[in-house]
């Protein structure tokens, strides 16, 4: 039931943001980069302890629209659960992409089962430079980068590869 909840409260959320003031940024970035960078992608992997765990051990999306940054995913295995949603606001220009979480939601236990939910705001903007390396746009962070290439992104923390997601048809 919290879950139902919690689901509800975060597609009226995104519904509310999508009237934010980060919107008018998006005009600055090109149409082509921003058809790159935004648009919802699909889990399809999840690399933690020398595994590669794939739907439906785990799953998730991670969603750019209209200056609103969405992500939930959620992977469960014999070492234990883990789950994360936040939402919050994302600008970006021909260079810079950033986004900031306004609120996130994390659990993680032994199974689903037996999480632990813990709740908070979502901190300080992420900020990245973006930079093209052939057909390949790569967000450049601290210890953070993201390539999107050929419908994927790639998430590959400290430069090694976490999660990885296919771009959903829309």
């Amino acid at each position: 039931m919290i879950e139902r909840r919690f689901i509800a409260f975060v597609i009226g959320s995104v519904c509310f943001l999508a009237q934010s003031p980060a919107l008018a940024q998006q005009a600055e970035a090109p149409a082509e980069l921003r058809s790159l960078l935004e648009g919802t992608w699909e889990l399809v992997e999840w690399h933690v302890d020398g595994e590669v765990v794939r739907p439906p051990q785990a799953g998730g999306r991670w969603s750019n629209h209209d200056g609103v940054v969405v992500a939930t995913f959620h992977r469960e295995t014999a070492a234990g659960f883990e789950s994360f949603v936040g939402y919050g606001t994302y600008e970006m220009d021909a260079l810079h992409w950033s986004y900031t979480y306004e609120r996130v939601q994390t659990a993680s236990g032994p199974t689903s089962g037996e999480a632990a939910v813990t709740v908070r705001s979502g901190g300080e903007p992420r900020r990245f430079t973006i930079v093209s390396d052939g057909d390949v746009i790569v967000l450049e962070g601290t210890n953070d980068r993201r390539e999107y290439a050929d419908g994927y992104f790639s998430y590959m923390p400290n430069g090694r590869l976490l999660r990885k997601y296919r771009k959903v048809d829309e």
